[in-house]
């Protein structure tokens, strides 16, 4: 082979490389896109996630009432606080809970079988309460409040500021107490008692085991229940022949926290004070109990 050939076969050797380069990189090209484009065709036809349209539409009617639900929890929520109590009383809790919880379920609930109670040298209990002034008056529970260490009572609003509350008065006789805190606050519009009736909706608001501004909504079961929990001594359990209760049952979820919060009607008016329920379990089992709002009017207008 003379020296020309040789010159010609390394030139031809090198075009095939190099053609074979350039084929490699297209294909990868090629494969690339058509890979990318594979996958976006993949996705856009068939995954499509969730259905195009609701498969119910709620009938005008529904929809209004549920809009209603809405409007009542935004327009109630302010009003509702958040109440911490600190006490000089040794407390016994079960999972936790303090021995103010126990008054919450009534004179039969105990600590359930295989519980160990746990007595702490210093409680802290807590509960709910209404906002019943612009210029800061809070109504609660009695038992909420009653073993309260001076200063040791603390509100916190819907907006999480937190107020020291001067205990204002208490009346053990009705389980109801009022205290004050500082400020311009949105106070619940107060119902009539003739607002209330069996089988209509309620909104129940309150700090349910410490979950601060939890709404549920249930219906007037009963009025003018009587369950021997209020004016009865803790020391020899024995109750008051004065005690006055007329509480409004309902089956909204009401659970340790909620006492002193606020039962509201679907107007957005505030019809009774949450107060109890009926459990052996010691969360709610539908049978939930409120102080009416005529003998909160009294009250609050008495210790005030």
């Amino acid at each position: 082979m003379n020296s020309q050939e040789h010159t010609m076969s390394r030139r031809s050797l090198g075009t095939a490389i190099a053609l074979i380069g350039i084929g490699v990189v297209a294909g990868v090209v090629l494969m690339t896109t058509f890979s990318s484009n594979a996958i976006e065709q993949l996705f856009a036809a068939d995954v499509e996630l969730g259905a195009g349209a609701p498969p119910a539409m709620a009938p005008p009617a529904v929809k209004m009432l549920n809009d209603q639900f809405v409007n009542v929890a935004s327009a109630v929520t302010p009003s509702v606080v958040s109440i911490s109590v600190k006490t000089d009383r040794k407390g016994v809790s079960m999972r936790g809970m303090p021995q103010d919880f126990f008054r919450f379920f009534g004179p039969d609930f105990g600590t359930p079988e295989g519980e160990e109670e746990m007595v702490l040298p210093e409680s802290e209990a807590g509960g709910s309460g209404v906002i019943v002034t612009a210029d800061g008056y809070v109504v609660t529970n009695n038992h909420v409040v009653e073993n309260a260490k001076e200063g040791g009572i603390t509100v916190t609003t819907t907006d999480q500021k937190q107020y020291k509350a001067k205990l204002v008065g208490r009346d053990p006789l009705t389980d109801l107490a009022v205290l004050k805190i500082d400020g311009r606050f949105s106070a619940a519009h107060l119902a009539q008692r003739s607002d209330i009736r069996i089988g209509e909706w309620v909104v129940a608001v309150g700090s349910p085991l410490g979950l601060k501004s939890t709404i549920t909504t249930g219906i007037v079961s009963a009025m003018g229940r009587s369950i021997g929990i209020v004016g009865t001594n803790e020391m020899n359990n024995q109750r008051s022949r004065y005690a006055a209760e007329n509480f409004i049952q309902t089956d909204a979820a009401i659970n340790p926290g909620n006492s002193g919060g606020g039962l509201f009607n679907i107007n957005g008016s505030l019809v009774g004070i949450n107060t109890a329920i009926a459990s052996q379990s010691g969360v709610n089992a539908g049978y939930g109990f409120a102080i009416p709002i005529d003998m909160v009017r009294s009250v609050v207008l008495d210790l005030i």
